[in-house]
């Protein structure tokens, strides 16, 4: 994860809370949790989208303009609310991709031909027509 993104996801979930103390121990493990997975994340060689993919050079922009203007009115009138869930799914999007890498580079590694001599032959000879 990039700094600057982790550095916003405590902001979020800062500003979510209204900047308020530490109440109590359980929030306290909770914030303890969440600074040790956003750590190992910023050290971590997982992927997360930089968003360069984006091509704003379409003929018809009018579609993302106005999406955009939602996208901002939504941010400032529900700050604390919007901030919030974009740290999360920003956040959790990174660790969907890498599991997603692994389930599929491990049944691309099953699928290989190594893995099916390994395997037990059919109990039915392949009919070929």
């Amino acid at each position: 994860m990039p700094i600057p993104a982790a550095a916003g996801v405590i902001a979020a979930v800062v500003h979510f809370f209204l900047g308020t103390p530490v109440p109590n121990w359980r929030v306290a493990i909770m914030w303890m949790l969440l600074v040790l997975l956003i750590g190992l994340l910023m050290v971590s060689t997982w992927r997360f989208w930089s968003g360069k993919e984006i091509d704003f050079s379409d003929r018809h922009p009018f579609q993302r303009i106005v999406l955009m203007g939602l996208a901002i009115y939504a941010t400032v009138a529900f700050s604390q609310y919007v901030l919030l869930a974009l740290a999360a799914i920003y956040t959790f999007s990174g660790i969907f991709a890498r599991a997603a890498y692994s389930w599929q580079r491990r049944h691309r590694r099953m699928a290989t031909p190594e893995a099916v001599v390994l395997s037990e032959p059919p109990s039915q000879p392949p009919v070929h027509q």
